[in-house]
């Protein structure tokens, strides 16, 4: 037996987006310079937590783009998929701050 998936009552459409990068750039150099303290402030804060995950993004694009190369053990979106698990309990911005401030800062920097 197989399952069948089906899209109903959906309108698909293409969104482009795009990234203003000095201003990225600047926000993420901001968040880049907190210490390890602060920057579990911020993952425990769902605004602070949105514009990192935007900011991780907005990187991850740019080096996809450039075809960098990445030292990340979790593929080059593990680090997204740990602020989901922020988002789903402040706990696990305890548990997880210090590797994901450690990516944050070293493994998708720009520069």
């Amino acid at each position: 037996m197989s399952v069948n998936y089906e899209i109903q009552n959906r309108k698909l459409q293409s969104f482009k987006h795009t990234f203003d990068y000095n201003f990225c750039k600047r926000k993420y150099e901001e968040y880049a310079a907190l210490d390890l303290k602060e920057f579990r402030k911020c993952l425990k804060d769902r605004n602070k937590l949105g514009e990192i995950g935007h900011l991780c993004c907005f990187i991850l694009w740019v080096k996809n783009k450039e075809g960098y190369e990445y030292r990340d053990s979790l593929g080059d979106y593990g680090i997204i998929h740990l602020l989901f698990h922020c988002v789903e309990a402040k706990h696990n911005a305890m548990i997880h701050a210090e590797y994901i401030f450690e990516l944050f800062k070293q493994d998708i920097k720009l520069v």
